[in-house]
């Protein structure tokens, strides 16, 4: 991948399970959370780092890295010497466009984490001009997918003769013991703690996207409730994160730094709902797919403690309320109201809901379909 891991929990969880099936992993990339990088370290996990790719250099400077990088992960490869039974999983379009002759030489497993448009971006295209995704995923030994309506567009775009194997981003993390905190970790949960003492805590945490994830509603719905609701914010800095806090930070509305996995779980077991916002910008079609057949790992994150969710009314999200009771679709207009209405249908409904919640988290046996994604078509 040619990104941090550190920012991609779904990573981590498909290593933990590799480990457990018993099988020698290798990361060729970057993962900067030393401490996590340590263990996994211990528990057998190989690590061969890159180049951190910077997708906010100009054109030139982002070119020589991909060549860059391209290089770094083939040497990697030939000092490896894989046999025909190992495996190369390659995470991302991006990364995919890359690294594309690798699936004539290794088992190759081409997972995309977002619904890509049939034409990658121009600059990759200038990278490499002969690249087709469709004939490149026909010759991977399996690709992925993290949602169910996206494998079924991905088959359908790509014209596949299998739909892609689904794997939700879901956190693999049930031996994993939030123990010896880091200090600076530490510092930030006990702060939260004391501020949110006996509060009813709604709780946003993910990626801050102007267009894609609208939170000054909710913001101002909290805003507006009872003293004893407080409306949290984790994630990273962005210029609408940094928005949202110069306006709204107060006792009520706590705004928190990016916490790197999996110690942002102590945040999410303090919170009585989740939330989910996704809405679509037509900017492009990928754009619009990806935030109505959302596949959030937060959602599993949320779930794990029995923790009910609202969210904006998205099929990638209402049909999973449906089926398992497990949160509320805000109805459209995106109303402060609305929101309000939301929220307290949650908490009168609460039993329900996060019963319903656990049954999702349940739902889902990652060991299973790894395991699947890895087996042997026998014809």
């Amino acid at each position: 991948m040619k990104e941090d891991i550190v920012y991609y929990p779904p990573m981590l969880s498909i290593i933990n399970v590799l480990l457990e099936l018993q099988y020698q992993v290798i990361h060729i990339g970057v993962y900067s959370d030393v401490l996590q990088k340590k263990g996994l370290e211990k528990n057998g996990v190989i690590f061969l780092s890159t180049i951190l790719y910077n997708g906010k250099q100009n054109n030139i400077q982002k070119f020589l890295q991909q060549i860059t990088l391209r290089r770094q992960i083939k040497d990697y490869l030939k000092q490896l010497q894989l046999s025909k039974n190992d495996y190369v999983w390659i995470m991302q379009a991006e990364t995919i466009c890359l690294l594309h002759s690798l699936v004539d030489k290794y088992r190759t497993i081409l997972q995309c984490f977002e619904y890509m448009e049939p034409k990658l971006n121009w600059k990759y295209r200038l990278f490499a001009p002969t690249f087709s995704m469709g004939k490149t995923m026909k010759k991977a030994f399996k690709v992925v997918c993290c949602e169910y309506n996206r494998a079924q567009i991905t088959k359908g775009v790509f014209q596949l003769e299998r739909l892609p194997n689904v794997l939700p981003n879901k956190p693999y993390l049930d031996n994993e013991k939030l123990e010896n905190i880091p200090d600076d970790i530490e510092v930030i949960v006990e702060n939260v703690k004391d501020k949110v003492k006996g509060k009813r805590i709604i709780l946003y945490q993910g990626v801050f996207l102007s267009k894609e994830r609208r939170l000054e509603e909710f913001c101002q719905a909290v805003q507006s409730m009872p003293d004893e609701y407080v409306f949290i914010a984790m994630g990273k800095s962005t210029p609408m994160y940094e928005d949202l806090k110069s306006k709204y930070a107060s006792d009520r509305i706590i705004f928190i730094p990016f916490i790197r996995p999996p110690y942002h779980l102590l945040i999410t077991q303090l919170a009585s709902i989740g939330v989910l916002s996704y809405f679509p910008n037509p900017t492009k079609m990928s754009s619009v797919l990806n935030p109505l057949y959302c596949a959030p790992n937060k959602i599993f994150e949320y779930a794990k403690y029995g923790i009910p969710m609202i969210s904006n009314d998205i099929p990638g999200l209402h049909y999973i309320y449906m089926e398992y009771r497990c949160g509320v679709s805000i109805q459209y207009p995106m109303t402060i109201q609305n929101i309000q209405d939301a929220i307290i249908k949650a908490f009168d409904n609460y039993e329900m809901y996060s019963k319903g919640a656990l049954l999702y988290y349940n739902s889902v046996d990652m060991k299973k379909l790894i395991k699947n994604i890895l087996a042997i078509a026998v014809n």
